[in-house]
């Protein structure tokens, strides 16, 4: 095994074709969720009051005061404000007449992010050791004697090797305006103006 196959075996193209299709597939839900906002909201009314109005008179309030003995109650006249309200009569409006939209997002931005950590590590040991053994026998005239020697040779290596590996998809989404095409166009005509009497003299 090798750094750089390691790094050359990271499917980078794969992650990106996947990111690539996994926001095209989310964007295009969010799409149709949004238009089906849009059209919630145009069929969902509610009574709209346009105009609430406030009448402030003067108006006389009688305030107790104290309360004698036998008790008699003691008040005095003291002026005042009496408000009253009056509501004008509810229009009917749908949601996007009230300026309820619906949220269109867009993906902005998308960051493939692959961090690796590769170690390997290797180690070798050996081992010598010799050694020598001399015997003699014989008489007082005549002896021999023998002479052995023996020699070990020990080796070992040991060789480790870790490739740790993560990666990191991050997008940034962030609302856009609805498409210009997509919202309707309100056309407000007043009903309540009477058009100009036009007379045509002979």
């Amino acid at each position: 095994m090798s750094v750089g196959q390691d790094l050359l075996d990271v499917p980078f193209p794969q992650m990106v074709l996947s990111l690539a299709m996994a926001i095209s597939k989310g964007q295009l839900a969010m799409d149709k969720t949004s238009l089906d906002t849009l059209g919630m909201l145009a069929r969902t009314n509610f009574e709209w009051v346009p105009e609430v109005t406030e009448v402030l008179e003067p108006g006389n309030v009688t305030t107790h005061v104290t309360t004698d003995a036998d008790g008699n109650i003691t008040q005095i006249p003291v002026t005042g404000i009496s408000a009253k309200y009056s509501a004008a009569p509810p229009v009917s409006l749908n949601m996007l007449q009230a300026g309820i939209l619906p949220t269109f997002y867009q993906f902005t931005e998308s960051i493939i992010e692959v961090k690796m950590s590769i170690s390997s590590k290797t180690e070798t040991s050996s081992e010598l050791e010799a050694g020598a053994s001399v015997s003699i026998t014989g008489g007082f005239l005549f002896a021999s004697g023998t002479f052995s020697s023996h020699v070990n040779y020990k080796t070992a290596s040991k060789y480790s090797y870790s490739v740790d590996g993560s990666s990191l998809l991050r997008t940034t989404l962030k609302p856009a305006p609805p498409p210009t095409h997509v919202m309707p166009r309100y056309v407000t005509v007043n009903g309540l103006v009477k058009p100009p009497t036009v007379q045509i003299s002979s």
